[in-house]
Order: structure tokens, then C-alpha cells, then sequence
């Protein structure tokens, strides 16, 4: 597994404490980590509180700009619309995630996106939800 993922995959356990949807995000520039996150909708009370929306804003402070062009997003989970957005709007050039949406993938245009298939995320995902349906 990928270095960055496995940080990604750190990130999302952090989400559990506070019953978020365990997904976690790492922004990365050449070797350097530029930042980290994880969901926070649950502990926030945020529609955008995703860990892609969370890392790219933490990211812009860190590097005083959002420009992230020659940065790449690390993610557990394939992003949302919205994130996808938020990363193209930040310029980030590359997504690289891990499990798949299961409902429906939101890459309908051309993005240099890569997937990285981690089974560890999969699981953790599904773990997730299996509980909430107790």
C-alpha cells in the first residue's frame, strides 16, 4: 500500500470517534505532506465537513494560496461531486482514492484520477455502515 494511502487510512479512523463516515485525505506536494484530514460532518455540524473539502482548505492556508496545482490528493474514498469540484477548483492535478462509491461513481468528465485499490478501506467503510444498520 501506498505511504500516503496508509496516512489516509490513520485519517479516516480519527472519523469513527465522532461517528463520521470514515474517510480520510492527504494532500501531498513532490515527497512532502502539505496536509491531512478526515470527516468531520457529524462532529461540526458540516454539509462540507468531507476530508477532501477539510485537507484542500487546510492546504491553502499552509501554502498561503489555492493554487494546489502541483499537489495530489490522497483519499480512502472516491470523491464526491462536490470534492471533485473543490479539487478542480484548487487545481490539484491528480486524485489518487482507494474504495469506490458504491451507489454511483462522480467522475463523469476527464480528470487525471487513479485508483489505488486498498482493501483496507473497503473494509473499514463497510464495517461503517454495517454498524449503523444494527
Amino acid at each position: 500500500m501506498n505511504k500516503y494511502m496508509e496516512i489516509a487510512l490513520k485519517e479516516a479512523k480519527k472519523s469513527l470517534k465522532t461517528n463520521d463516515v470514515p474517510v480520510g485525505a492527504v494532500i501531498v506536494e513532490g515527497d512532502q505532506i502539505i496536509s491531512k484530514a478526515h470527516n468531520t460532518r457529524e462532529k461540526e455540524h458540516s454539509i462540507i465537513g468531507h476530508a477532501e473539502i477539510n485537507a484542500i482548505e487546510k492546504a491553502c492556508r499552509k501554502k498561503k494560496s489555492w493554487h494546489l496545482n502541483t499537489c495530489t490528493l490522497y483519499v480512502t474514498l472516491e470523491p464526491c461531486q462536490m470534492c471533485i469540484e473543490a479539487a478542480k477548483q484548487a487545481r490539484i492535478k491528480c486524485i489518487i482514492y482507494a474504495a469506490k462509491q458504491q451507489k454511483k461513481s462522480n467522475l463523469k468528465e476527464p480528470y487525471k484520477i487513479q485508483l489505488e485499490n486498498v482493501e483496507n478501506s473497503s473494509i473499514l467503510l463497510k464495517q461503517f455502515f454495517k454498524e449503523k444498520r444494527k
